[in-house]
C-alpha cells in the first residue's frame, strides 16, 4: 500500500508539471535567384576579320564597320582596346605608320595611330541591342621606303561590363 501511495503521489506531481502549447508554421516556398547572362558578339569573327588588305601603299585608306551585339539578357557598356603579337614600323611609327579614326554615327571616338587605339565606355547597350562602329584606316602618304614589304597583325578586343545592380 505504501508503494501505491508513492506511485499515486508521483503521478499527481507529474500531472501538475505537464503543460500544453499550440504551434503553427508557415513557409515561403519556391524561392529562387537567377543570375543574368552577360554576352557580347560582333559581326566580324576570326573567319571574317574586320580588315585584311595586302599591297598597301602610302596614301591608301580603308573604311570598315563592325556591329557589336548584346547577346545576353542584361544591359552593358563596352570598351575597345588593341594589341599586336609582333610589331613592325607599320605599328611602331606613330607618325608614318598605320592610322585610324573611329566613329559611332557622327561622333568621333578616336583618331590617331593604330597602336594607341582605345575606345572609352560606350553608352548602354540593352539586351538584344546593337552598336555600330566605323573604322577609317590609313597609311599616311608620308610613309616612305621603311614601310615596304611589312605585315602587321593586330587584335581589337571589345570588353563588355554589366550595368550596376539595383535594389529590387
Amino acid at each position: 500500500m505504501a508503494l501505491s501511495a508513492i506511485v499515486l503521489i508521483g503521478l499527481t506531481v507529474s500531472a501538475d508539471k505537464s503543460s500544453a502549447s499550440f504551434t503553427a508554421t508557415t513557409t515561403n516556398p519556391a524561392n529562387s535567384f537567377g543570375s543574368a547572362t552577360l554576352s557580347a558578339s560582333n559581326d566580324k569573327s576570326a573567319a571574317a576579320s574586320l580588315i585584311s588588305i595586302s599591297n598597301l601603299v602610302p596614301g591608301d585608306t580603308a573604311n570598315r564597320t563592325v556591329v557589336i551585339t548584346n547577346t545576353g539578357n542584361v544591359g552593358f557598356t563596352y570598351t575597345g582596346s588593341i594589341s599586336a603579337t609582333a610589331s613592325t614600323a607599320l605599328w611602331t611609327d606613330t607618325t608614318n605608320g598605320l592610322q585610324v579614326t573611329v566613329h559611332r554615327g557622327a561622333t568621333q571616338l578616336y583618331s590617331g595611330d593604330l597602336k594607341d587605339l582605345a575606345l572609352a565606355a560606350s553608352g548602354t547597350i540593352a539586351a538584344g541591342g546593337t552598336d555600330t562602329l566605323t573604322f577609317d584606316f590609313s597609311l599616311p602618304s608620308t610613309g616612305g621606303n621603311s614601310m615596304q614589304s611589312l605585315t602587321q597583325d593586330f587584335t581589337i578586343t571589345y570588353t563588355a561590363t554589366q550595368l550596376a545592380g539595383t535594389a529590387r
